[in-house]
């Protein structure tokens, strides 16, 4: 991020923005997908066991642009961000 910019939030793949998203990564997350909390939760036991710290957050459906249809609408209540980092030794 070049100082002296406002940061943007990230969108998901509809234009909405993921909750949490810039603070998420200022501390090293990096953002891997969106999707539902059950598919979400087979992802998080795959990265974990390929030595990723997880965290979800979910979608912040007030930011649903034009193109968002009321399919995308009803997934930002829904669906969740997926975020992942190298774990840190203790």
């Amino acid at each position: 991020m070049t100082q002296g910019k406002h940061p943007q939030p990230l969108p998901c793949s509809q234009g909405v923005s993921i909750s949490r998203a810039l603070e998420l990564a200022a501390d090293g997350w990096v953002p891997r997908t969106v999707s539902d909390p059950n598919k979400i939760a087979e992802l998080e036991e795959t990265y974990a066991g390929l030595g990723f710290e997880t965290r979800t957050t979910g979608l912040d459906g007030s930011t649903a642009g034009e193109a968002c249809t009321q399919c995308a609408v009803t997934a930002c209540a829904t669906y969740v961000a997926l975020f992942t980092r190298p774990k840190t030794s203790p």
